[in-house]
This record gives C-alpha cells, sequence and structure tokens, in this order.
C-alpha cells in the first residue's frame, strides 16, 4: 500500500514548474491564438459558455509540463486535469484516496484577451479534502500556496511570503455572483455588492483569499475550477460550501450544482438563505 504523499514534497516538486510556466506565460498574455473547442451549452449565461470555448496551445503545453513533473515523482496518484492530453494518460488506471488536481490556465478567456488576471491552478487531494495547493497569478507575479492546517501564504515576486488572513469584519462587500447564477444577484443586494465579470474561481477564491471580496456563489463549476484555490481561500479563513452548506469533497471530476463562500460565518448563513429562495435543484 503507497504511504501518503507529502504535501511538502508535491508543492515542491510542483511549484518550480508553476513559476516556469507563470513566466512563459506572460509572452503571450493578450495574444495568443484560440484553437478552441465546442462550448459547453449547459451553462448558463453567455460569457460562461463562452469561456467554456475557450483553448490555447499553451493550455495543453503547461498541463503536460505540469503533469510530467508530478507523475515522475508521484506516478501513483489518480488525476483531474481538465485538458485532454498525453500525460493525463500517464495516470490512467491508477486507484487510490489522493489526486492530483490541475487546471493549467484558469481564465483562459482573459489569458487571450490581456484583459484581467488568470492563474495556473493545481492542488493535491486525499480522501475529497485537499492537502495542498499552489496558484500562481501571473499578471501580478503573485504565488499563492497552502498545506492544510499550516496556514495560507502569497509571495510577490522574490519577496518575504506574506501569511494571509481574512479580516473579521470584511474590508469591501464585492461579491462575485456568477451569470450562471444571475438570479441570486438582486436578492443578494440585501447585504452585499455583487457582480459577474471578470470570470475565474481561482481569481475569485484567492481574492476572498486576500480579503479584497466578501463572498462567492456560482453554479455549474468543475472540480478542476474551485479544488486547488479552495484550499488558498479556507486556510485564509473562508469558508467553502455546496449549496446546502455541506462541506465539497474533490475526489473526483463533477460539476457542482452551486458552489459558495465566504469570508464570516454571518454572510454563510446569508448565502444560504439567499440559495434557499430557489427551490428544486440539487447541492
Amino acid at each position: 500500500m503507497p504511504r501518503n504523499t507529502s504535501p511538502k514534497q508535491f508543492l515542491d516538486t510542483v511549484v518550480p514548474v508553476i513559476r516556469q510556466c507563470a513566466q512563459a506565460s506572460l509572452i503571450f498574455h493578450g495574444d495568443v491564438v484560440d484553437i478552441g473547442k465546442t462550448a459547453d451549452m449547459s451553462l448558463t449565461g453567455q460569457n460562461a459558455q463562452t469561456a467554456s470555448a475557450a483553448l490555447t496551445v499553451l493550455d495543453g503545453a503547461f498541463q503536460d509540463l505540469i503533469l510530467g513533473a508530478v507523475a515522475s515523482r508521484f506516478p501513483t496518484l489518480r488525476c483531474i486535469a481538465e485538458e485532454k492530453t498525453a500525460m493525463r494518460l500517464a495516470f490512467a488506471g491508477n486507484t487510490g484516496d489522493e489526486v492530483v488536481i490541475l487546471d493549467p490556465i484558469d481564465g483562459t478567456l482573459h489569458f487571450q484577451k490581456g484583459d484581467a488576471p488568470y492563474h495556473i491552478s493545481i492542488g493535491l487531494c486525499r480522501k475529497g479534502q485537499m492537502v495542498a495547493a499552489a496558484v500562481a497569478r501571473p499578471t501580478q507575479d503573485k504565488l499563492f500556496t497552502a498545506i492544510r492546517g499550516q496556514g495560507a501564504w502569497v509571495q510577490k515576486g522574490k519577496g518575504k511570503p506574506r501569511r494571509l488572513q481574512v479580516p473579521k469584519k470584511p474590508r469591501t462587500q464585492r461579491a462575485f455572483i456568477s451569470s450562471k447564477a444571475r438570479p441570486f444577484q438582486a436578492p443578494a443586494k440585501q447585504w452585499l455588492d455583487p457582480f459577474e465579470y471578470p470570470i475565474g474561481a481561482a481569481l475569485v477564491l484567492t481574492q476572498l483569499a486576500e480579503g479584497d471580496l466578501a463572498a462567492y456563489l456560482t453554479r455549474q463549476v468543475e472540480t478542476y475550477d474551485v479544488a486547488p484555490p479552495s484550499l488558498i481561500a479556507e486556510e485564509a479563513g473562508v469558508r467553502c460550501m455546496l449549496g446546502d452548506g455541506r462541506e465539497p469533497l474533490y475526489d473526483r471530476r463533477k460539476k457542482f450544482a452551486y458552489y459558495m463562500a465566504a469570508s464570516t460565518p454571518q454572510l454563510c448563513d446569508f448565502l444560504l438563505s439567499v440559495r434557499r429562495q430557489t427551490a428544486g435543484d440539487s447541492a
């Protein structure tokens, strides 16, 4: 029976590769060819459908570079990754409780347009729970890392890493409520200032961790979108939850019907009350 993967060793392996991919990506930021893929028409909202169809050659290249490093050091992991690339097959047939979860470019639409931050996002999941994560925000030269129980950190450039901790009283009322969850924007205005663009789960969850957002509510979001940055947010003091308040589990690829996060217990209760205004949907 394989031993549990060390979260520190996992980050020591992936962080140098992520840093290199982040630096390389800046060369093409706002000037990269869209090779496209079929849009996910099950998504609601034009921005969501457009974003689901965005694909560049770098999405696949970065995915294989990062997964190659993981496979060489941790070959027994299962894999949840967004793109259908050759290196994803290196993990085919693996079983067990540990999963590497990767989104090589979260926010491909912004990467193409050059109009907002995008992220490179990877994490290690064990028995459905994230235990390590690294998320790069190349346009701001930021690297977010977290190990469960050891806090979340952000490093800008070569500066000293700074521990992230959300304030007890939010500094802002800004909340990302996606176009996919647009019916919830109006009732949320009782407490919050909702917006729906720019998009990207890694952007929203890391901004929550930095205290720049107060809350998050979306629909139809994939495991690879939210899993790694969720640990950054949670270790900073944010609570991530499903539509019924349960803790998300990330051990398999799926599309969460509802996904929410909030920086305070009061805002958690408020989001749940807003969510309950729509009945008949799964969590």
